[in-house]
């Protein structure tokens, strides 16, 4: 019977491995989380392999990285502790080498902040105080240079509460006050409410009361905006533990009230519990000794319905606790602090695993949208390079055929006349008195004609519009397409921009393509302004982007390429860094 679950289950794997061939690595790592969120571990470990050899096969150290960091957590909660850690060195192994942190690109980053708050979270687990603390200031390190906030937003507020678990205080202040910062940028309530929440117990640890009253300020401010029970309820434990730690009963009866008044709250019995469990100790100290034993008694109700056994036994020594004198209450109440205690420390452990998982699958949900807007960007590039290839193509022969008209009809015909005139016998009448243009005349008119075509021969989007409409439709397009805010100017507004020469217009719209291709492509830049202006005879192009100068590559070649093309037709070019902006200036006097 063994041998044939062995085969069935062979059987199994083969038939997924072949299905994952035709997944790409972003769902197969979609796919374990999702796995793993659903409690099936052994499959997520599966599916997790497959997506490490297809990494492994296409050498993304990256992708590499963040696998084993997922499969560490997948072995951890199955408990194979020495499986994860394997998992887990070979992910450092790579993140430590000094060309992973030289070329650590955004993606990268993420990765290995994710990983470090998994080692920390297994330390915390693990009692391993300082070591935790090591690993979540890595990650906070990581998490620092990471651009997107609501990634940091989580990975600080979970680094702040591993430090706080460590004893910390000042460092899980600043994790948390940053988190709350992040949370409050970003307009998510139920994040900050929680940050805050810790921030409460930390100025609490430090007797800092004027920064415990703002941060209770704040939280009181935020409570109203959070509908997610489970926030609530461990934004109303934070309060009760500071309030039962300073003796501040009735305070925290009512905190407990708040609790057990939850929609949804009595579907989590460890948590009801906890609260009857906590308000007998409270109602004791009042000297309400009925309602602290019918609180105790509800708490044995619940632990005996969850733990199923001494239930006898527990309801016999409680009533000869509340029969007995005053020191037997005392150790009851000492009792159930130690395992309030306990209770805290394990659900805290719990809430960092569970938001180690979010802050992973919110990573692989970002890079997935990412990895779509270029897809997208790609086919509307595409599509817009073929529509004006087509306009263009268009244009080409409508001007083929005009001037192929004009050359036949005009300076052909000319020219044939010429011919004829250096054939005709010599009569010693000058040119042109017979009545005959002369030669002299007709040479002129074909030059002049030529002339006159050479300069038409301009690209057809130029021919039925001036060079503001050709920017302000160049700009519109860029910016729905690359999803990069690209805006365009015209000063004044009014301004009338057909006297603009051809070749002068041409120059300035490969320059404005160059610039904008630049900041959005390579410099990282979110915002992109083109400001085309008129100062009486002097006109100015202006592009300025807020992207980061350092990222952009080739950029040497780009600018080149734009100041030959001003000097071209008589203008000038300038780029420089102003006010964290970089700014490219062309402008000629257009007389």
């Amino acid at each position: 019977m063994k041998l044939r679950n062995v085969l069935l289950i062979v059987m199994a794997s083969a038939v997924q491995l072949a299905a994952f061939a035709a997944e790409g690595l972003g769902d197969l790592r979609q796919k374990a989380d999702a796995l793993h969120a659903e409690g099936k571990n052994d499959s997520a470990l599966v599916v997790a392999a497959e997506a490490l050899r297809l990494a492994q096969g296409e050498a993304d150290t990256t992708a590499i990285v963040g696998i084993n960091s997922s499969m560490g957590v997948y072995l951890r909660t199955q408990g194979k502790l020495d499986e994860a850690l394997k998992r887990y060195g070979e992910a450092m192994r790579l993140c430590t080498t000094e060309a992973f942190k030289r070329n650590a690109d955004e993606e990268a980053r993420q990765e290995a902040a994710v990983l470090y708050l998994n080692l920390a979270t297994l330390h915390v687990d693990m009692q391993h105080k300082k070591e935790a603390a090591y690993y979540a200031r890595l990650s906070a390190d990581w998490g620092a240079k990471c651009a997107d906030k609501g990634l940091k937003a989580q990975l600080f507020a979970q680094d702040g509460l591993i430090f706080m678990m460590c004893g910390d205080n000042a460092g899980a202040g600043r994790m948390l006050s940053e988190a709350y910062g992040l949370a409050m940028d970003l307009g998510q309530a139920q994040a900050a409410l929680s940050s805050a929440a810790y921030m409460v117990a930390v100025a609490d640890r430090t007797g800092d009361r004027e920064a415990e009253a703002m941060w209770r300020a704040r939280c009181g401010q935020l409570e109203g905006k959070v509908k997610d029970t489970m926030s609530l309820v461990a934004y109303y434990q934070i309060l009760c533990s500071v309030e039962m730690n300073h003796g501040r009963w009735q305070a925290s009866l009512a905190l407990f009230d708040k609790i057990l008044s939850l929609d949804g709250v009595e579907g989590m019995p460890f948590v009801v519990y906890d609260c009857y469990n906590n308000m007998h100790e409270a109602w004791a100290h009042l000297g309400e000794w009925r309602k602290a034993y019918d609180c105790l008694g509800k708490a044995v109700e619940l632990k005996d319905s969850l733990f199923e056994k001494d239930k006898a036994e527990s309801l016999r020594d409680l009533t000869v606790k509340y029969q007995v004198k005053e020191k037997e209450l005392a150790l009851a109440r000492s009792e159930a602090k130690l395992l309030r205690t306990r209770m805290y420390m394990a659900v805290a452990a719990l809430v960092v695993l569970v938001c180690a998982v979010l802050v992973s699958l919110y990573v692989y949900s970002q890079r997935r949208k990412a990895r779509e807007r270029e897809a997208e960007f790609a086919r509307l590039k595409a599509d817009t390079d073929r529509r004006l290839t087509q306009r263009y193509i268009d244009g080409l022969e409508a001007e083929r055929e005009r001037l192929a008209k004009e050359l036949h009809d005009g300076v052909c015909n000319d020219l044939y006349t010429v011919e004829l005139l250096m054939e005709r016998p010599v009569t010693g009448v000058e040119d042109g008195e017979d009545g005959m243009p002369s030669a002299k005349d007709l040479v002129s008119s074909c030059r002049e004609q030529v002339r006159r075509v050479s300069h038409e021969l301009m690209p057809p989007e130029f021919s039925y519009a001036d060079v503001g409409m050709v920017l302000a439709d160049y700009v519109e397009r860029v910016g729905g397409a690359s999803g990069c805010s690209v805006s365009f100017a015209s000063v004044p507004g009014d301004a009338d921009w057909t006297g603009v020469p051809d070749g002068v217009a041409l120059e300035m719209y490969r320059i404005t393509q160059e610039a904008v291709a630049n900041a959005v492509k390579h410099s990282g830049a979110s915002h992109v302004d083109v400001t085309l202006s008129r100062d009486g005879d002097a006109i100015t192009l202006t592009i300025t982007d807020d992207g980061e100068p350092g990222k952009s590559r080739g950029g040497g070649i780009g600018r080149r390429t734009m100041r030959q093309r001003a000097e071209a037709v008589g203008g000038s070019l300038a780029v420089e860094r102003k006010d964290g902006k970089t700014v490219v200036q062309f402008i000629i006097h257009n007389s």
